[in-house]
C-alpha cells in the first residue's frame, strides 16, 4: 500500500477493504441492514462483528504470520490490557507488514500494528505507548459509538458499517471527513469527535502504560520525535495521517507525563531480539541485510547478541546456512532455549536438510515447552519436510485445540493431509482455514469436497461433517440478518 500522502493512504485503505465489502456483498448476498439494527452495538454485537471484520482483514492486508512476533506482540499488549479498566472481551494483537509507523484498531478488542512501528521505535516503552493508546480507543467504545452516530443520521448497510470501521480506525479524521463531505456542520463535529477520541486515548493510555512498568514520558518523546520527523518529509507520516496530532495534544501529553516519576525501565529481551527480526525479515531488502548487520556490529555501542541473530538471519535468508549455523550455534551454546535461536537454527537445519537433526531439537523443546506455538510449528513444519506426517497431524491438532485461529497450523496441517492422500481431512482443514479468513462460500465449498470423499464409507464421519457444515452456514446466515 501506498503512504505518501493523505488522500493515497485513503484510497489504498479504501482498495485494500473494497475487497472485504465487495466480497460480503457480492459474493454472500448480504442484505442492508438498515432502521435500527446498529442504533445501539452492544459489546457481544461489536465482538462478533469484530471477529468477521480482522478475520476478512486477515485475507485483505499483508498480515505477517511469523509465530515469535505474535507471542511477542501478544504477551505485550495483554500486559497492557491487564492494567485498563473497562474491559469488555478479550483482546487479539496482530501484524501487518508495512514498514511505516502506524496502528489501528477494530471493534472487539482486535488491534494490528505495523511491522514498522516496532522498528522504528527506539524503546520498548515507545512502542507499547502506541499499543497502549490503540487498547485505550476500544475500551472506551470510540469506534462503537462512531459506528452508532453514523447510523442515526443514516441508516448503512454491511458494506458500509464495515467500510464506516475501516475510516474510523485506520483513518479517522479524513475518513469521517469523507463520509461527511456533504453536511457541512455534521463533518466537524465528526472530527471534534475524533479529536476527542485521540486525547481520550491519550491519556488513558498514558495510564495503562504507567500502571503496566512502561515509561510515560515515552509518549510525549515519541510524539516529538514523529513531528520533528515529519517536518524534513514531503509528506505527512503514516501514523500523523491516521491519528491527527495538534500542538495541543503533544503539550497535553507532556504535562499529563510530568505527573508521573521519572525512572529507566530497560527493554526486555524480547522486545530487543523481536526488533531485530522485523528488521531483518520484514524492513531492510534481504539483499543488504548482511551488510547492514555487518555494519551494526562494528558499530560500538550496539547489543552485540541482537545484532548476531540479526546478521544469521540475513546469512540464513541468503541461503549461506554454514555461516548462520555457526553464528546461532554460539548463540545457543549461551542461551540453549532460547526460542528467536531455536527458531532460527530450526530454519538452518531444515535448508541444509538435516530432518533428523531438527526433529530431535525439537522434541527436546517440546516436552519443555508442549504447548508453545513456537516450537509446536517448527517441529510440525520439521516433521512434513521429514516425511513425518502423522506427526504432524497430532501436534497440530494439539495446537489448534488451544489456539484455534492459527493461520499457520492450517496451512500445515492442509499439507501434510494432502500428502497422505487424505482428502476429507485435506478439504476439511482447508475450509477451517478459509473460515479465518471469514470466507464462508469457499469453507463451505471445501466442506462439500470433503463430504464427496467422504462418501458412504463412514457415516458418522459424514454426519459430523455435515453438522459443521450446516453450523458454517447458520452463522453466515445469522451474520446476513445483522
Amino acid at each position: 500500500m501506498s503512504y505518501k500522502a493523505a488522500q493515497q493512504f485513503l484510497i489504498g485503505c479504501l482498495a485494500s477493504f473494497s475487497l472485504i465489502t465487495s466480497q460480503v456483498t457480492a459474493q454472500s448476498g448480504l442484505p442492508d441492514i438498515g432502521g435500527n439494527a446498529f442504533s445501539t452495538i452492544t459489546p457481544e454485537k461489536e465482538k462478533q462483528l469484530g471477529d468477521v471484520l480482522m478475520r476478512q482483514t486477515r485475507g485483505s492486508l499483508p498480515m505477517v504470520y511469523d509465530p515469535l512476533l505474535d507471542e511477542y506482540i501478544n504477551d505485550l499488549g495483554n500486559r497492557l490490557v491487564a492494567r485498563a479498566s473497562d474491559v469488555k472481551f478479550p483482546f487479539r494483537f496482530y501484524w501487518v507488514n508495512n514498514k511505516h509507523i502506524n496502528a489501528f484498531a477494530t471493534l472487539g478488542g482486535n488491534i494490528a500494528s505495523h511491522t514498522g512501528t516496532l522498528a522504528l521505535s527506539e524503546s520498548e516503552s515507545e512502542f507499547a505507548s502506541v499499543m497502549a493508546h490503540e487498547i485505550a480507543h476500544v475500551t472506551q467504545r470510540h469506534i462503537a459509538r462512531f459506528v452508532e452516530a453514523q447510523n442515526q443520521r443514516a441508516p448503512m448497510s454491511l458494506a458500509a458499517i464495515l467500510g464506516a470501521i475501516v475510516l474510523a480506525t485506520v483513518n479517522p479524521e479524513a475518513g469521517m471527513a469523507a463520509m461527511m463531505a456533504t453536511q457541512g456542520a455534521a463533518q466537524q463535529s465528526a472530527i471534534n469527535f475524533t479529536r476527542g477520541n485521540e486525547q481520550e486515548a491519550d491519556r488513558i493510555g498514558m495510564k495503562v502504560l504507567a500502571d503496566a512498568g512502561f515509561d510515560p514520558y515515552a509518549v510525549p518523546e515519541f510524539f516529538y520525535k514523529l513531528t520533528q520527523q515529519s517536518r524534513f518529509v514531503n509528506q505527512q507520516l503514516a501514523f500523523l495521517q491516521t491519528h491527527p496530532l495538534s500542538q495541543a495534544r503533544v503539550s497535553d501529553t507532556r504535562l499529563r507525563a510530568e505527573q508521573f516519576p521519572k525512572r529507566y525501565i530497560p527493554d526486555s529481551q524480547d522486545y530487543i531480539l523481536s526488533k531485530t527480526r522485523v528488521l531483518a525479515r520484514y524492513h531492510y531488502p534481504t539483499k543488504e541485510t548482511v551488510a547492514i548487520f555487518q555494519q551494526r556490529l562494528s558499530q560500538p555501542g550496539g547489543n552485540t547478541k541482537a545484532n548476531l541473530y540479526g546478521l544469521a538471519l540475513a546469512k540464513l535468508d541468503n541461503n549461506l546456512f554454514t555461516e548462520a549455523q555457526q553464528i546461532i550455534e554460539n548463540l545457543l551454546q549461551q542461551d540453549p532455549h532460547n526460542l528467536y535461536y531455536v527458531d532460527a537454527y530450526t530454519d538452518i537445519l531444515l535448508g541444509q536438510n538435516q530432518f533428523t537433526k531438527a526433529l530431535e531439537m525439537l522434541e527436546q523443546e517440546y516436552l519443555i515447552r508442549p504447548n508453545n506455538q513456537v516450537v509446536t510449528l517448527n517441529y510440525a513444519n520439521a516433521a512434513v519436510k521429514a516425511g513425518s506426517y502423522r506427526l504432524a497431524i497430532h501436534l497440530l491438532r494439539n495446537l489448534l485445540y488451544y489456539k484455534s485461529d492459527n493461520i499457520l497450523a492450517y496451512d500445515l496441517l492442509s499439507d501434510a493431509y494432502k500428502q497422505l492422500e487424505d482428502y476429507p481431512k485435506y478439504y476439511e482443514a482447508r475450509a477451517d482455514l478459509y473460515y479465518q479468513l471469514a470466507n464462508y462460500p469457499k469453507a463451505i465449498d471445501d466442506l462439500n469436497e470433503a463430504l464427496n470423499h467422504i462418501g458412504d464409507n463412514s457415516r458418522l464421519e459424514n454426519r459430523r461433517v455435515e453438522a459443521k457444515k450446516q453450523q458454517l452456514q447458520a452463522e453466515f446466515d445469522r451474520l446476513k440478518k445483522m
